[in-house]
């Protein structure tokens, strides 16, 4: 619980921070204690409280950002992250993953790239590149499901659905006729979809799906 009180205090700094608070730490402490006394209250755990008094501050529309030039925004996901780095490209957004990586080369890779970091690990945020914000980086309650991740990302971030990148490794998606691929193409899907996509840099095929359409819905939802 330690991990994730911290992780949701430094979400809170960052969110008075940018309101202009004037007395930012104990702006801070208000909202923990505000979500201690939820958690007895309604007897539930104090993860569960954070989230929602987290909710509440950041769904206030004087906090949320406008949407970012196109190709402003990099993103580089922690080890534990590989699947919301999937749907960040799936939603038009460079977004760089390597699995196994530490954390020292995490780090080195995130300046290497000049993108931000997304992590789910707490701790991490205590390193000085990071608590100084020399590396932006923004912790991730480790407890989320990829849909919730993302849209807590478009969230933070301002972002809107963009032409979509490739899901494997970021590259351009260039639209195909169907007929020209028809030997790559299910035979199932073929008969339902028209759209089709080859990415210019892995030439993977990539199609929007059922999955695809209920994350789509599912962050319409959360953004709302």
């Amino acid at each position: 619980m330690s991990r994730i009180r911290k992780g949701y205090e430094d979400r809170f700094r960052a969110l008075l921070r940018q309101a202009r608070a004037r007395r930012l730490e104990a702006g801070v402490q208000w909202l923990v204690a505000k979500a201690g006394c939820l958690s007895e209250r309604q007897g539930v755990s104090l993860a569960g409280t954070l989230a929602q008094v987290y909710e509440r501050l950041a769904s206030n529309k004087r906090l949320q950002k406008s949407a970012p030039p196109p190709g402003s925004v990099r993103f580089l996901c922690d080890a534990g992250l590989g699947g919301l780095a999937r749907w960040l490209r799936a939603t038009g957004y460079h977004a760089a993953w390597q699995p196994d990586i530490d954390d020292d080369n995490l780090l080195r890779e995130a300046r290497s790239l000049s993108a931000t970091l997304l992590t789910t690990d707490a701790m991490l945020m205590e390193r000085r590149l990071l608590r100084d914000r020399i590396i932006p980086a923004f912790w991730m309650p480790p407890t989320l499901s990829i849909a919730e991740q993302l849209a807590l990302v478009f969230r933070e971030f301002g972002l809107v659905v963009r032409p979509p990148r490739c899901m494997s490794c970021g590259g351009e998606l260039r639209p195909v006729p169907k007929e020209a691929l028809r030997d790559r193409i299910p035979p199932k899907t073929y008969l339902w979809l028209d759209e089709y996509f080859v990415c210019r840099r892995c030439d993977k095929l990539f199609w929007h799906g059922t999955h695809w359409q209920r994350i789509m819905a599912r962050l319409t939802d959360l953004k709302h």
